[in-house]
């Protein structure tokens, strides 16, 4: 039987992940060895979901198994059980495994080093966590799906509040646990009308029916989709969660959920809406459009506003994830539209840069995690002049500062230069509504991609830049444990070989572009700069996307004979081949300090003036002494500060939560505590139930 290797892989990979997990619960893991070992044990696990995943993708291996449970082994009954491996399912295994194995590398480094309050607990549910994701993925019925999300988000909930001490670290779980559970309401709500409407919760099953479904039906899917998979992905205006549970997250868990686990919305999307749905009219690509517009936009404006490290790279989360959400909703544009060689463009755009987002994110946080273990502090204006007692990190963290900012030849540059390609090819289309609306989504991506590059300009420079700004900065000596080094450097390597050599990572995915858009395309693998070979599309022209592999070595040559030709001078205009070393002009000071250097507030603040209508900020200014001023020289030092809101939170948020609040109190007083009041209840709801069943029997199956 061709299947039963992958299956057995996939056994074997979800009983490591599971024994992992009982290696850091059991109640005398406490140790640093149970800790690493139920690490170890969720790395060997990832390394399985890679086997897996090539062998699907590879090897050409597929197939679904229906675990046989009593009394659910039929297809059609709601809580039927299968597990499907597919092109799509081997995508996310391998986006599961190998960032995942990277980031879990990193853990074990991090972990013991970094996480006092038991850790080996942290490193089982760690375990558990990476489990739950790969059996959501490998889900092939609605009700596995469902009961996978739940665990997926229950686990993550309680690695987020490990450090439960804090209470903003409680207030952010409280707020994923309830932004969760909204999703999660959504999504069932969506299966429900689903199964109504094709009598089958297996997902091949309502595929079949779910095409032919009415409109109105397939819209209301749509919309409880993207509810629910736009809340776990982050999107605007769903996103409120995830610039709180990120920043109290141990800085490990809080680059498995930014790299890994916001993607299994993205997952969910291609899963059910455009593989189980198979697209739908333009409005709901147009949808998708505007949604990732607004989130590339005010994510990256948002975390330009940050000083806080941690809480900067969750908001650049939400603008990646708009990017990805952009690509989608071209793809579904051009699918409903007829053109499916350009959906496939689209489609592969939004593929690399769910790829690409969880290396470069998924190695910054890491960075972050480094560095805030190392120096005690979130704050960026207490760093500073960090390269030089931790220079592994700051390279590490400066590769994926590049590759976020979209700068070739890394791969954040291949992804979204092949969103422009998309955007673009739309102008020999002939359609006006779609050559505006892209060329303004071209212009929200290129502004999005300058204002990132921006961010992490001031991100490295603040953190790693110029002279410490504090004490604690001031005494760092040594960089991060070698396990974390080694796991970012896997993660910068692939940033670089992605973006020199793309064509390796596309070509994975000709199996899911050609299932979801019926168009296929073909490249060497070995070619560099082969362009990608589409048939005929109907009604479009005919794309033909370079992967950049030749651009990208020609950039790599070309800053190669920058560096030798600046070595070169700089050794021609020093003595004796080192840099001469001269005083700097200080202003008549006495000497430079930390005061004369950019703040991450004074280096924001022009963009904050500048779109001042998308912050809350209030500007807030102090006088006081400068000490150890000369005599009748600067008396007085000013200190400018920005204080930013959310209007997002104040005006949507805040009033739902104090209306929940109110209802709340309200209905507590029918807890009155008296039995006669209980009876009654229960009387009115058995009455209600009865009424229900004699109306919607028939309705229901």
């Amino acid at each position: 039987m061709a299947f039963v290797a992958p299956f057995d892989l996939v056994g074997g990979a979800l009983v490591v992940l599971v024994a992992s997990g009982g290696a850091g619960l059991l109640p005398s893991a406490s140790s640093r060895r149970a800790t690493v070992g139920a690490l170890s044990l969720a790395l060997l696990g990832c390394l399985l979901l890679v086997a897996v995943a090539l062998e699907v993708l590879l090897g050409g291996a597929a197939g679904t198994i229906t675990v046989a449970l009593p009394g659910f082994q039929s297809a059609s009954n709601a809580l039927s059980l299968a597990i499907v491996l597919g092109p799509l399912q081997g995508l996310f295994l391998l986006l599961l495994g190998a960032v995942g194995g990277a980031i879990t590398l990193a853990s074990v480094g991090y972990v013991p080093a970094y996480v006092h309050e038991r850790p080996a607990t942290l490193a089982g549910i760690y375990g558990l966590f990476v489990g739950s994701m790969a059996l959501l993925v490998l889900s092939g019925t609605a009700f596995l799906f469902l009961v996978a999300w739940e665990g997926m988000t229950l686990l993550s909930y309680v690695m987020v509040v490990h450090e439960h001490g804090s209470w903003d670290v409680r207030r952010a779980g409280l707020t994923y646990l309830v932004m969760s559970h909204a999703a999660a309401a959504a999504l069932l709500a969506g299966f429900v009308v689903l199964y109504v409407g094709t009598g089958s919760t297996n997902f091949a099953a309502m595929s079949a029916e779910a095409r032919a479904l009415p409109e109105l039906t397939r819209d209301a899917v749509f919309v409880a989709m993207v509810l629910g998979f736009g809340t776990k992905a982050g999107v605007v205006p769903l996103h409120v969660w995830l610039p709180e549970a990120h920043p109290a997250a141990p800085s490990n868990v809080s680059s498995i959920m930014s790299g890994i686990m916001i993607k299994m919305g993205v997952f969910g999307l291609l899963l059910v809406v455009f593989e189980v749905l198979g697209g739908g009219p333009l409005w709901w690509g147009f949808v998708l459009l505007v949604l990732g517009a607004a989130s590339a936009l005010l994510g990256v404006l948002n975390a330009i506003a940050q000083h806080d490290v941690k809480r900067l790279l969750a908001f650049s989360s939400v603008e990646n994830i708009g990017i990805i959400f952009m690509a989608l909703g071209t793809a579904l544009v051009f699918l409903s539209l007829g053109w499916p060689a350009l959906a496939a463009v689209a489609l592969l755009a939004a593929i690399l840069h769910t790829f690409n987002h969880a290396m470069f994110k998924g190695l910054l946080f890491l960075g972050a995690g480094a560095v805030v273990g190392t120096t005690g502090t979130r704050d960026m204006e207490q760093m500073g002049g960090l390269a030089r007692g931790m220079p592994r990190t700051a390279i590490a963290f400066l590769f994926g500062a590049m590759a976020i900012s979209a700068l070739p030849p890394l791969n954040g540059f291949v992804s979204e230069w092949l969103l422009f390609q998309a955007f673009f090819a739309s102008f020999g289309t002939g359609s006006l509504a779609t050559e505006v609306a892209f060329t303004a989504a071209a212009g929200t991506l290129a502004l999005a991609s300058g204002l990132a590059a921006y961010c992490f300009v001031k991100a490295f420079g603040v953190i790693f830049l110029a002279r410490p700004r504090s004490e604690v900065a001031r005494s760092v000596r040594s960089d991060a444990p070698a396990a974390m080094q080694g796991g970012m450097i896997a993660l910068a390597g692939a940033c670089v070989a992605v973006g020199v050599f793309p064509v390796l990572l596309l070509s994975t995915f000709a199996g899911t572009v050609r299932t979801i858009t019926g168009a296929s395309y073909s490249t060497s693998p070995w070619a560099w700069g082969a362009p990608l070979a589409f048939p005929s599309a109907s009604g479009a022209a005919t794309p033909s996307v370079p992967p950049h592999g030749s651009l990208a070595i020609g950039v790599v040559a070309l800053l190669l004979m920058v560096v030798l030709l600046a070595a070169t001078v700089l050794r021609r205009v020093t003595s004796n081949g080192s840099p001469a070393r001269r005083p700097m002009w200080d202003c008549g000071m006495d000497a430079p300090t930390p005061r004369m250097e950019y703040t991450a507030s004074g280096y924001a603040q022009p963009i904050l003036r500048l779109f001042s209508v998308f912050y809350g900020a209030h500007p807030v200014s102090e006088l006081g002494d400068l000490g150890g001023a000369r005599p009748g020289v600067l008396q007085k030092t000013v200190r400018h500060e920005s204080e930013v809101d959310y209007p997002l939170m104040e005006q949507v948020y805040s009033p739902i939560v104090r209306l929940v609040r109110e209802l709340a109190r309200r209905v507590s007083r029918l807890q009155s505590g008296g039995i006669h009041a209980y009876l009654a209840y229960m009387v009115l709801t058995l009455v209600v139930l009865l009424v229900a069943s004699r109306l919607f029997g028939g309705v229901l199956p």
